[in-house]
């Protein structure tokens, strides 16, 4: 029976331009290579810069982060002066009203954040070996596909979360980059099957195996940057293993090309990509409670939830390593996340406080303690606009104790006090130089000395995306550029133009 896909939607997660582009022109990457023959490579402008966890719910939504409000893993809540962990199910995917309202056949496998609608036909599938992790359990819709998919091997990524102490865990990271290209020769197979046995009019597959890797092996495709200079990197300066993992992605697409037929409009796209780094830098909540933007709660003054918050706290903080990895390897990650979000926000003296720092796993977030937007907020609207201006004066004037700058820009997120009340995004953005992420960091004119955190991590979000499609003349627009925020429009109208024409 003849497979009736009229629309491929195939996401890399993280894949870096650049680096595709150099294995296409190697002719490592023959399929991208034939479909950007047939059709066209387009720059994807993303949300990135506001934060990695605003680029999927943008594309999934079609909104911007402004509208839909996500921007990273745990978002803040000023009612409740907290934060609290994405969910996914707060956002209205654009595919909804195609299953719901136009009567299409939707599939979808493994889009990062989405939320599973239950759709009676084609098929959902969410977290079969994911890097982000929200349920932390398979969920498949509809579920007479549980036995069929049961059928296949397990991905490596749902039996194990794979990890390395750093970029001289040699054991595991081979651990890894074997289950990073089995995962991607299994999600390959499972969605050609998929596809086959659905028949779905739109389906989107995304590969995640990259953007995990990427984390972990950037040393390997750019073997002379200065971050990597030291021994701890001899070995991975020496592989080729991430683009091996690109390679076999791309031996996948090809594949999944070939089962949805020569007639199907074809798209595949990267939301962001990666780039070298160390570590994320971790001195800004440091850095507003000495210039006393931000002030603890003294211990008298906490409820006794917060004294035992503040301990547990102090006790991470000061807990050996090796003890630390054991732990995680102790507790399953949604317990993990649990006890992490008790401790992620200090306990902040609110009357005290006119800006914090939040979480983040790289670029700087501040929140400004407004009245009428934070529950307990104490700046005033109309010294709203000063108070981001003096806090971007400040940071854009620190630097290392050798004179290096350390913040490369900071964008205030609204215009004026009236914008900023009904914003759900930090109020500013700090874009980090390469000097923030030293591992040892002193600061002129101040008293801190700070560490950067999460240095296993050796590549960074990037923040640009590709975009390569072929199948439907007219359908992608001829400026070079497009809005991750509008990949949605090229599958909506080439689903209808498909639909008038046949």
């Amino acid at each position: 029976m003849k497979n009736s896909t009229q629309v491929l939607a195939i996401g890399i997660d993280a894949a870096e331009p650049s680096l595709a582009r150099r294995l296409i022109d190697r002719g490592e990457m023959p399929a991208l290579k034939r479909l950007e023959e047939r059709g066209a490579w387009k720059r994807v402008e993303s949300p990135a810069h506001v934060g990695s966890g605003a680029v999927w719910p943008t594309f999934i939504t079609g909104k911007d982060a402004r509208e839909h409000g996500v921007y990273g893993e745990w978002c803040w809540q000023p009612r409740t002066m907290g934060i609290e962990r994405y969910s996914g199910h707060g956002l209205t995917p654009f595919w909804k009203s195609l299953a719901r309202e136009e009567g299409m056949t939707v599939g979808i496998f493994d889009v990062p954040f989405f939320p599973v609608l239950g759709l009676p036909a084609g098929f959902e599938i969410s977290e079969w070996g994911a890097h982000d992790i929200l349920e932390g359990r398979t969920e498949i819709q509809p579920a007479r596909l549980s036995e069929f998919i049961s059928q296949t091997t397990s991905h490596p990524f749902q039996l194990e979360y794979f990890d390395a102490a750093g970029p001289d865990d040699d054991a595991r990271l081979a651990k890894m980059h074997a289950a990073c290209l089995d995962g991607v020769r299994l999600r390959g197979e499972l969605a050609g099957r998929l596809i086959v046995e659905t028949r779905p009019d739109l389906a989107v597959v995304v590969f995640p195996e990259i953007h995990h890797a990427g984390h972990y092996f950037w040393p390997t495709v750019a073997p002379r940057h200065p971050l990597y200079a030291d021994d701890r990197f001899r070995r991975l300066r020496a592989t080729n293993e991430l683009e091996e993992i690109y390679s076999e992605v791309d031996r996948q697409i090809g594949k999944l090309i070939e089962v949805a037929g020569e007639e199907a409009f074809v798209m595949v796209f990267s939301l962001h990509g990666m780039r070298p780094t160390l570590g994320v830098p971790a001195f800004l909540d440091r850095l507003m409670l000495e210039t006393g933007w931000a002030r603890l709660a003294g211990w008298a003054s906490q409820s006794w939830r917060e004294r035992a918050r503040s301990l547990f706290a102090a006790v991470k903080r000061h807990t050996p390593a090796a003890l630390k990895k054991l732990y995680y390897k102790s507790v399953s990650r949604t317990t993990a996340h649990q006890l992490a979000q008790s401790t992620m926000i200090p306990a902040y003296d609110w009357t005290r406080t006119r800006a914090f720092s939040l979480p983040t796993d790289q670029h700087g977030w501040l929140r400004i303690n407004l009245i009428g937007r934070e529950a307990k907020g104490i700046v005033e609207p109309q010294k709203y606009e000063e108070t981001c201006r003096e806090l971007r004066q400040m940071l854009e004037g620190l630097r290392a104790g050798d004179g290096r700058r350390l913040v490369r820009d900071c964008l205030i997120t609204s215009s004026d006090v009236e914008e900023a009340l009904a914003q759900p995004l930090p109020d500013l953005i700090i874009h980090y130089e390469e000097a923030a992420h030293e591992a040892s960091l002193r600061i002129s004119g101040l008293k801190l000395e700070t560490q950067s955190v999460g240095k296993k991590f050796t590549g960074q979000h990037a923040p640009d995306g590709f975009l390569v499609a072929a199948g439907d003349p007219g359908v992608v627009p001829n400026e070079p550029t497009i809005s991750a925020k509008d990949l949605h429009r090229l599958i909506v109208n080439a689903l209808v133009a498909r639909r008038v024409t046949h």
